[in-house]
């Protein structure tokens, strides 16, 4: 986990698009037709997930976020990343602290001592996400934290390959 403060002078959205570990966050955003909504953000949280993060689930999740069926769930994921609510650091993320997200609906922050007081998203679906590289100051005073995984809004059902061909 990093806990230096990083300045630049570009928008949310260029900063995701000069980090390469957030090639496929890039990607995603492009897709779902968020490109001015995250370059105009203001005072905001972004929670980023990392390409890594997202490597760590079925593929097949991806690909149903990204059918053209799905897009609006897909734009739910992405806003669910996002916090209007202040541009909080890493420090200021304290323990039990409930953020209002872009779609509308909740995230808890935890910062445990069995977790090196680093904090930890957890999502409406009660998944843990550690924040691995914090504190990327944007234009417009945002801040952009590195996740180590996808926040969900909700249980999403996708059809999973059960025996696939290796």
């Amino acid at each position: 986990y990093s806990y230096k403060m990083t300045f630049c002078c570009d928008n949310p959205y260029q900063t995701i698009c000069k980090n390469k570990d957030l090639s496929v966050l890039k990607s995603l955003i492009d897709l779902a037709g968020l490109k001015s909504a995250v370059a105009g953000l203001k005072n905001s949280t972004f929670f980023a997930p990392t390409n890594q993060g997202l490597e760590n689930y079925p593929a097949g999740l991806i690909k149903y976020l990204t059918g053209p069926a799905n897009r609006e769930l897909l734009r739910s994921v992405l806003l669910y990343h996002i916090t209007n609510e202040g541009a909080f650091t890493t420090q200021q993320l304290e323990a039990s602290k409930v953020l209002k997200m872009k779609d509308n609906r909740i995230t808890t922050i935890y910062r445990a001592l069995y977790y090196n007081f680093v904090p930890v998203v957890q999502d409406l679906i009660q998944q843990n996400i550690n924040v691995v590289e914090g504190n990327i100051a944007t234009r417009c005073n945002n801040y952009i934290h590195k996740i180590g995984g996808l926040l969900l809004p909700e249980p999403i059902y996708y059809p999973q390959v059960l025996n696939p061909p290796y």
